[in-house]
């Protein structure tokens, strides 16, 4: 406690760190509210990042597609043609007769 005399506080105060008995303080009641809410905030975080992850997921394909377009257009060549090769044709159906 301030003593007004001394002008000093106690060595119980000055050892005190301010938010070190923060759950001491709490009911458990309470804990289990901020704990919940923790892990709601944690969700909502995790949602924000996982939105910008795909924005720029996005950015960088649209990149990519604009400039496969482009070199197609420059050297009009495919510049996947030697994967089409090494694919397998596409299988056709036929008639069954019974």
């Amino acid at each position: 406690m301030f003593d007004m005399r001394l002008g000093a506080m106690d060595d119980n105060e000055k050892e005190r760190k301010p938010g070190a008995d923060l759950f001491a303080r709490l009911s458990a009641i309470q804990t289990v509210v901020f704990a919940i809410v923790a892990l709601f905030v944690l969700a909502g975080l995790m949602l924000v990042g996982k939105g910008f992850y795909v924005k720029a997921k996005y950015e960088v394909a649209q990149y990519l597609l604009l400039r496969d377009v482009e070199e197609q257009d420059v050297t009009g060549k495919d510049s996947q043609s030697g994967l089409s090769e090494a694919m397998p044709a596409p299988l056709t159906t036929g008639s069954v007769t019974r």
